[in-house]
């Protein structure tokens, strides 16, 4: 009975860890764009084709994955670190995330001085 119970035990720890494990592997930056835009039909010279946008994509995506790690180096406050992440999800190019990380950050001339 007591090999049955720990049988158990460890068939429901390992079911119970295998998404956790899928979730791992799929962390591949997967960008979905259009494929034909309107704009195409009309100035084709000012559209970049699709291949290029995922490009764009993916490293705005990367960016923003950067940008979270500084983030998450900073000592700052919790609630301005959430206020910060929410304004990374709307805009990761805003000046008051750049702000933040420019003040937090220590450059290489501040520690020569």
């Amino acid at each position: 009975m007591k090999n049955l119970t720990l049988f158990c035990g460890f068939l429901l720890c390992f079911i119970l860890s295998i998404p956790t494990i899928q979730a791992q592997d799929s962390l591949k930056l997967e960008a979905k764009v259009k494929q034909r835009m309107l704009l195409n039909q009309f100035e084709s010279d000012y559209v970049l084709t699709a291949s290029e946008r995922i490009a764009l994509k993916q490293s705005r995506i990367t960016y923003q994955y950067r940008m979270k790690a500084l983030l998450d180096s900073i000592d700052i406050s919790d609630a301005k670190r959430k206020r910060i992440l929410q304004e990374l999800k709307k805009n990761p190019f805003s000046e008051r995330v750049q702000t933040v990380i420019a003040n937090h950050t220590v450059s290489d001339d501040n520690i020569k001085q």
